[in-house]
């Protein structure tokens, strides 16, 4: 893993505050006055922990110091090692964070590695989903309990499989691994993926059957891959190992449930960011030079405006080719020719594909729309948008089902999602209607989904903030109740749209979350 990986996913979030102060005195109300009993009282006060350090199994889980007079919001581990993360301690509705069932001694060690957690309508943290945590040992070359030794204690155990803790790649990445590093003894091979549950197009393996894995992963999530080896005298041996996709800096992937219009009908929906910065003269607006989407930020455009002036390089391409080489054709190419990677970019321009192709070396392949900043700055808020560009045929029967999009959004920071918007959020749908979209581009209707922010937070490490945007305290009209005169409208989970976005600034709904 790299650097990035091991900050962000071992202590990212840790700590919401992360300064130690002298036990607190307990308050006049609490002091037992009984001489007798003064002492016992003051020494069951306990000392503050240090949300920045490293924790250990005991008798209660540590939520932190106290916010608002509520609990703190965790660290992410298994304090008292019951097999639960965080259980009761407080957060923000629809944070997202690395987490770990298990003894903190055994993170990142081994196969273990974390899983995500959400914070539910509750204020309170979900189960920690995806997880890798230790299990009995067996003979299979790998470290299975996580405590830094490979198939100890085992009698008898000579086994040739040497199954990878884990494997990782960066978005946009060919996946290459040799059999022969996994059994030097194999003559057969059978390799089988196993994408993530929002992966709509699982890609396929170059050749299933070789002693070499290729698989070319364009999206960012956590796969499984699985390996089934044939030796000479017959004998088999399995592995299953977890291939990590993340990519540095922010990353923001879009796709949705009608992809299409390539021999079958389907929408077009594009994916927007633009920035706030407050140091700028002037106020961004959408559909501009401001604005990272499909005119100006894939290549070989490039001509989006986000530098303050000719002395701000913040946003100065990245040299680093391979990070965007890969992209669907004619872009990957266009990049490779330029010698360098856009920053901010559009690595994906979805427009119409055909999802019945599964691989992603062929140009009709349902890519995920992304874009990407490979150094993100702290002194501004990106913010993320939607757009139903056009329909490809989605409306062309009698089929009312047929008559929405629904956008899925995962945000990226360094090696972990921050959070996941759309589909699933606050229990409900952002539906996106072809029939109230009858243009093209910025004349439609265009969700205006999160704010992302980048921090440095007070355990030193960098992370991102994400804020889900919504209306509840604007009043604006339903989405099925707005007049052809209204061009800001919201769902019934909140969620803002507004209509010819292209006129107004970025921030004209919101202000700066």
């Amino acid at each position: 893993m790299s650097a990035l990986r091991d900050g962000l996913v071992s202590v990212a979030l840790v700590c919401a505050a992360c300064t130690t102060s002298a036990p607190p005195t307990p308050p006049p109300e609490d002091v037992v006055f009984d001489v007798r009993r003064a002492i016992d009282v003051l020494s069951e006060v306990e000392d503050p922990i240090d949300p920045c350090g490293p924790a250990v199994c005991g008798p209660s889980e540590r939520c932190g110091p106290t916010v608002d007079a509520g609990l703190g919001s965790g660290n992410g581990v298994d304090d008292n090692c019951n097999g639960q993360v965080d259980e009761g301690c407080l957060c923000t509705q629809g944070s997202m964070r690395a987490c770990f069932p298990g003894a903190s001694d055994r993170r990142g060690v081994g196969r273990c590695r974390d899983g995500m957690m959400t914070c539910t309508e509750l204020g309170l943290w979900s189960d920690c989903v995806g997880a890798v945590s230790p299990t009995e040992e067996v003979c299979n070359g790998q470290d299975d309990d996580c405590d830094g030794m490979v198939d100890e204690g085992l009698e008898g155990c000579a086994s040739s499989l040497q199954c990878p803790a884990f494997l990782a790649v960066q978005p946009l990445r060919e996946l290459t691994v040799d059999g022969a590093t996994i059994d030097r003894t194999a003559s057969a091979f059978r390799w089988t993926l196993e994408c993530p549950s929002e992966i709509t197009t699982c890609p396929s393996i170059v050749d299933p059957m070789g002693r070499t894995m290729r698989v070319l992963l364009s999206q960012s999530g956590r796969y499984a891959l699985r390996v089934e080896v044939t030796r000479a005298d017959g004998s088999r041996g399995e592995c299953r190992v977890p291939v990590y996709v993340d990519g540095a800096g922010m990353r923001v992937e879009l796709s949705w449930d009608t992809q299409g219009g390539t021999n079958s009908a389907g929408a077009d929906l594009d994916l927007h960011v633009a920035v706030i910065d407050r140091l700028r003269t002037r106020p961004s607006t959408w559909f501009s030079e401001d604005d990272c989407y499909y005119a100006t930020c894939k290549a070989p455009g490039g001509v989006v405006r986000w530098a303050r002036d000719a002395t701000d390089t913040r946003f100065a391409p990245t040299m680093d080719v391979a990070r965007c080489e890969n992209a669907p054709p004619p872009w990957g190419e266009r990049f490779r020719t330029a010698g360098r990677c856009w920053n901010p970019r559009l690595d994906t321009d979805t427009t119409q594909c055909d999802p019945a192709v599964r691989d992603p070396r062929d140009p009709r392949y349902c890519f995920v729309e992304n874009v990407s900043v490979d150094v993100p700055p702290e002194d501004v808020t990106f913010r993320v948008a939607v757009n139903f560009y056009r329909d490809h045929g989605t409306c062309s029967d009698a089929d009312a089902r047929n008559d929405v999009s629904r956008p899925h959004l995962f945000v990226y920071c360094g090696a972990g999602v921050r959070a996941e918007l759309g589909a699933v959020d606050s229990g409900g749908l952002v539906s996106m209607r072809c029939r109230d979209n009858p243009s093209v581009g910025s004349a439609n209707w265009t969700w205006l989904a999160a704010d992302v922010r980048f921090v440095t937070n007070a355990c030193g490490v960098r992370d991102c903030v994400v804020t889900t945007l919504n209306a509840r305290r604007l009043s604006v009209p339903f989405c099925d109740q707005v007049t052809e005169s209204s061009d800001l409208c919201r769902d019934r989970d909140f969620r803002l749209f507004v209509r010819r976005a292209g006129a107004r600034p970025v921030d004209a709904e919101l202000p700066e979350s």
